[in-house]
C-alpha cells in the first residue's frame, strides 16, 4: 500500500479531495495537527538514522523546531 499526505488550504478542498479519492474507491481521511506533527518527527528521525553521526546541537536544534 502506498500512501499520500495532501495539504488542503480550507475545508472546501480537503473535503473536495476526500469525495474524490472515495470515488476512485481509496480510503483517505484527515489528519489532526497533532498526528501531523508526529509524522514529521518521524521523517526527522528517520532522516538521523541514515546519517553516520549526529551531533547532540543538532538533535536539540531538530527539537526546538
Amino acid at each position: 500500500m502506498k500512501s499520500v499526505i495532501i495539504n488542503a488550504k480550507n475545508k472546501a478542498d480537503l473535503t473536495i479531495l476526500i469525495r474524490l479519492a472515495k470515488k476512485f474507491g481509496m480510503s483517505s481521511r484527515a489528519l489532526s495537527n497533532s498526528e501531523i506533527e508526529d509524522w514529521e518527527f518521524a521523517q526527522i528521525i528517520e532522516k538521523g538514522m541514515k546519517s553516520p553521526n549526529v551531533s547532540r546541537n543538532e538533535v536539540m536544534k531538530s527539537l526546538s523546531k
